[in-house]
């Protein structure tokens, strides 16, 4: 079913298909110039949560679920969920998934995850081992900050490259029969490459490099699918 064209890239002989997608963001993004292209904005990013952890898996399940209800799909209807977030333990991307009653393959990636997940997905659905599956991705940017920078209460000075996390998650349902007219055609596990950035507070220079998918650190690790419309 999978035939290797070159050394790393994937042609999915029978081209799962993209059943449908979401996308969940947080105030600010609503707010940018693709602010009317989300599926769901939140008034406030805290989600009516007690911590911003739980907001962000708030955000990813609602991502799911809108994920699901787009393509007039169930939890049950799914026979895996690849999903991953910036994290300890993805523990976002867990409690998201906890009460679906469908297995959960934790993803971590860092900015390539989705990608990771979509390849790492379209290979399952071509090989047979599910006929349907979810994959999901999601960051927010005052768990960012508490896990890798400097809690918001903290109140620290944020230097000119820093970065500004999203608040926001997306997911995508693949599956192996539909009626979609998007499909999923190749995929391309890459490799890693030393940057050689020093500097451990220019997470841009860091990031620039890749213009697909890039893990936060000195090394780029960049997956990618090809998603072709028939």
């Amino acid at each position: 079913m999978i035939a290797h064209a070159g050394k790393r890239t994937l042609t999915l002989e029978n081209r799962p298909y993209l059943l449908s997608h979401a996308a969940a963001v947080g105030k600010k993004e609503g707010e940018g110039p693709l602010g009317s292209r989300f599926d769901f904005v939140t008034r406030n990013d805290r989600m009516g949560q007690k911590s911003w952890e739980l907001a962000e898996s708030e955000l990813q399940r609602t991502a799911i679920d809108l994920a699901l209800r787009k393509g007039s799909l169930r939890h049950c209807d799914l026979d895996l969920i690849l999903a991953g977030d910036l994290l300890n333990q993805c523990i976002g991307s867990f409690l998201a998934s906890m009460h679906s009653d469908v297995p959960y393959l934790g993803q971590y990636g860092a900015c390539s995850t989705m990608a990771q997940g979509l390849a790492l997905g379209g290979v399952l659905v071509e090989s047979g081992a599910a006929a349907r599956l979810a994959v999901s991705a999601s960051s927010h940017f005052c768990s960012a900050e508490r896990q890798y920078r400097f809690p918001l209460a903290y109140g620290g000075q944020r230097t000119p490259t820093a970065q500004w996390t999203a608040t926001a998650a997306g997911a995508a349902v693949l599956g192996a029969e539909g009626g979609s007219s998007v499909r999923m055609t190749h995929v391309l596990f890459g490799k890693m490459i030393e940057l050689g950035v020093k500097d451990a507070n220019n997470m841009g220079a860091a990031m620039a490099p890749e213009d697909v998918n890039l893990d936060p650190y000195i090394f780029r690790r960049a997956e990618r699918c090809v998603l072709h419309e028939i």
